[in-house]
């Protein structure tokens, strides 16, 4: 039964939770808790990569999906919160507690710059406005050596202490990603259900009827912006605390890519489409670097995972815009029409 609650200025619908959810979330529950037992070491460190970079590729989803703008750069805010945290953890000697948060204001704060500076371009412009900043913040980082050590890296990330408790396993690391990947789920729910989120879509769907409306169509994409690159900017600190080391290879314009790729090939419009173009392209890419060396020689790697990624990126745009998560919800409402 429906329980309604009325204020004076809306009514919100509560709606109780189904049989199956009731029993479904417990099931959920303990197998989160007992996979890292069932996996192994290995599996469960890649599913603590997987969680990392599904907090970052949420928020790549956000601004494709529903802001209608697509960003090169998610990997150069990724990289900002990652060496903004590392930096200040190392020469301050601060908990990542307290780093990465300020790593997220900074790749926010830098969104925000970027964002208002390209608020009047619109589709490829914008796209190639993100790429050149990409570019130039990679750059920084190979070349400010004093600062980011330069291509050899940053060495000695600190990870998560709490008293004589470390976040050093990784088993204690996927219990912890999983709780905050779960808390972004949410949040980025929450803000599509709000008003904020409403006004975006219809921003997508038709932006002269909602500017005719009074709706503030820079204002939106620029918070929508900035709201993807904090994400990037948590996602960078944690991977860096975990990594204990980065370098700029890995914040290059190949990851922006991997991210886009992510983000479509699981649905942009569908919520757990990032989770699953991020387990489906986390798994490829460890497919890759198994095969890729036996026919194309150790050095082709790098380069043949950008043309992959590449055509796949491009193939899903022709013949899955919806991506996996399209396809999901056609059986589904097949099935439901043989029903």
């Amino acid at each position: 039964m429906e329980k309604t609650i009325i204020s004076n200025e809306s009514s919100i619908t509560v709606k109780p939770l189904s049989k199956r959810n009731i029993f479904l979330i417990p099931f959920l529950l303990i197998l989160l808790v007992a996979f890292p037992y069932l996996a192994g070491t290995y599996i469960t460190g890649v599913f603590v990569l997987i969680g990392i970079y599904f907090i970052s590729t949420i928020g790549i989803s956000l601004l494709m999906g529903h802001a209608g703008l697509v960003s090169l750069a998610q990997a150069a805010f990724w990289g900002i919160g990652a060496y903004g945290s590392g930096i200040i953890a190392i020469k301050l000697s601060l908990s990542p507690f307290l780093t990465i948060p300020i790593g997220m204001v900074l790749a926010g704060g830098i969104a925000y710059l970027i964002g208002y500076l390209t608020r009047n371009l619109q589709g490829h412009y914008f796209s190639l406005a993100t790429l050149g900043f990409g570019i130039v913040i990679n750059i920084i980082l190979i070349e400010e050596s004093e600062l980011t050590g330069g291509p050899s890296g940053l060495i000695g990330v600190p990870s998560f202490e709490i008293g004589s408790f470390s976040v050093a396993s990784d088993m204690t690391w996927f219990y912890m990603i999983a709780l905050i990947a779960v808390i972004v789920f949410l949040l980025t729910k929450n803000l599509l259900k709000s008003s904020w989120g409403r006004n975006l879509r219809s921003i997508q769907d038709s932006p002269i009827a909602s500017q005719s409306m009074g709706i503030n169509i820079g204002k939106y994409k620029l918070s929508a912006f900035v709201v993807s690159a904090v994400f990037a900017g948590l996602s960078g600190g944690l991977y860096a605390s975990y990594m204990s080391f980065i370098s700029p290879a890995i914040f290059s314009f190949e990851m922006s890519i991997k991210f886009v790729v992510m983000a479509v090939l699981g649905g942009l419009a569908s919520m757990y489409g990032p989770l699953i173009g991020v387990v489906v392209v986390t798994l490829l890419v460890e497919v890759l670097r198994e095969v890729v060396p036996f026919i194309f020689g150790e050095s082709a790697g790098g380069a043949v995972e950008v043309i992959f990624f590449g055509l796949l990126l491009v193939i899903m745009m022709i013949y899955m815009p919806k991506g996996i998560m399209g396809i999901f919800e056609k059986i589904s409402q097949r099935f439901r029409r043989e029903s």
